[in-house]
């Protein structure tokens, strides 16, 4: 993951993709579809709403950046492109506001097709870098359809793909998937066969299951109960971060982010080891370490924070795009000079808890509860984040296409932190609010984490060079 700003993009000769002009006048006089929106989905695009009408738009969308080597077939790629919309129904579905109520429409596959743009040929990576930004953020509006659109940066002898989406059509697990699917389907284009892909479900599909299952969640429900337990003893909202920021959360505030490194891949299995002996997993072992250096660094417990868990309980949905996530409440009291393992047994607790939890919508739980926590801001509360994806197919791939996950810096007081295990080691990213307080936090925070995470690993794999010499005397 990192931002736009600190990917480089060397210069050369943009397009910009998008629905042609069938597709677009389709959708404007396309019927109402019966399914709903999702719960995130709606949530975002009224938050959005309500700070549109305050003059405010804070850009948040998501992406995906790589390259492909070799001679750029435009027409292979446009055909490449509209099947790939083709293939993920929540791409050719979109919402309008109907007196405060979001009505979905779903144009019909045989409709979609692309068209691209020439937007002129840029010679310094500066200002082309500038020029992308300035268009993904134009391109990827909520409150504007399509809401997401894909640039092109052609050079003689490769050219960088880039994918923006706002944030109701994707999710992290969607954009690390997408690089694999986009190089297949273009190859096959160009190659003049089927891709060879896995089937995949539609996130139209999972929202009306999502809202069926939904309406059966009453206000006495365990999930509904621990949430309203959980925001009490955060002092009556989900927690922010555990440590100063330098705001009240609520404000929103350009965003600075961070990068770190916390474990090559030697070091990932070490900790992996250290957590299995504990009879536990990894997540918990990244949960363990926050909750441990927000203890070492003087924040008072127990440790609090919402953890985001994917929803892709059915097969069909395991490659699809779309947001298939919901946070769950994580609480972690240590005990005094608390160790890792003990940390690690207590986080793993918690962390299944949370995601019994995340089975109910989290705006769900907030109607039930007459609350609503994202009046003023894209954030509800901060979060950590772990994702594994070193079995996503293509990873081994990423290092030689370049590949990277995009994230926009929305606007917020809020910091949130995503851990992701890679074939190249576990790093951590994450955006916290341009303060001098934040910066200070942010930093001790993240190197404290890579400290505890580095300690536990260092014993495991002494503890294993330790075995390894007794069966061999």
């Amino acid at each position: 993951m990192t931002e736009l700003s600190q990917y480089l993009v060397r210069p050369g000769q943009v397009r910009e993709w998008t629905l042609h002009p069938p597709a677009l006048s389709a959708a404007q006089r396309a019927e109402r579809d019966a399914v709903p929106p999702s719960y995130n989905q709606e949530s975002h695009v009224l938050t959005m709403a309500r700070l549109q009408e305050r003059g405010v738009r804070t850009a948040d969308w998501g992406g995906v950046a790589f390259e492909m080597p070799g001679e750029f077939d435009l027409e292979a790629f446009g055909r490449a492109l509209a099947d790939w919309i083709g293939r993920h129904e929540t791409l050719r579905s979109g919402f309008r506001d109907a007196g405060g109520e979001l009505h979905r429409f779903t144009l019909a596959r045989e409709v979609v097709g692309v068209d691209s743009t020439l937007l002129g040929d840029f010679r310094d990576s500066g200002v082309l870098n500038r020029f992308l930004r300035d268009r993904l953020d134009a391109a990827t509006h909520t409150l504007h359809w399509p809401s997401y659109v894909v640039e092109t940066v052609q050079r003689r002898d490769s050219t960088t793909v880039l994918l923006a989406f706002d944030h109701t059509q994707t999710d992290g697990y969607t954009l690390f998937g997408l690089v694999h699917e986009i190089h297949e389907i273009y190859r096959a284009a160009r190659d003049g066969r089927p891709p060879v892909l896995p089937d995949t479900g539609s996130h139209v599909d999972y929202s009306h299951e999502q809202r069926t299952a939904a309406a059966l969640v009453g206000r006495e429900h365990p999930a509904v109960l621990r949430w309203e337990r959980f925001i009490a003893d955060s002092g009556g909202r989900p927690p922010g971060f555990p440590l100063p920021l330098g705001t009240s959360g609520e404000e929103l505030l350009p965003q600075k982010s961070l990068f770190e490194w916390l474990l090559d891949p030697a070091g990932t299995d070490a900790l992996t080891r250290a957590c299995r002996s504990e009879r536990t997993a990894l997540p918990a072992g990244i949960l363990a370490a926050n909750a441990l250096a927000a203890q070492r660094l003087g924040a008072p417990g127990p440790y609090r924070t919402v953890m985001p868990f994917h929803t892709r309980t059915r097969s069909e949905w395991t490659s699809s795009v779309g947001w298939f996530v919901e946070g769950g409440p994580v609480e972690i009291g240590l005990p005094d000079d608390c160790d890792f393992p003990t940390a690690v047994r207590l986080a793993q607790r918690s962390a299944r808890e949370a995601r019994q939890v995340a089975r109910v919508p989290f705006f769900r739980v907030c109607e039930l509860l007459g609350v609503d926590f994202k009046k003023s801001t894209p954030d509800p509360f901060s979060l950590l984040s772990y994702m594994d994806v070193r079995d996503t197919p293509g990873a081994r791939d990423w290092a030689a296409w370049n590949a990277r996950a995009l994230l926009r810096l929305s606007d917020s007081g809020k910091a949130c932190l995503w851990v992701v295990c890679t074939p190249e080691g576990l790093y951590m990213f994450g955006r916290y609010p341009d303060t001098r307080t934040a910066g200070a936090t942010m930093s001790r925070y993240v190197r404290c984490v890579r400290d505890v995470l580095r300690e536990a690993a260092g014993r495991e794999a002494l503890v294993g060079a330790g075995a390894a010499r007794g069966a061999l005397s």
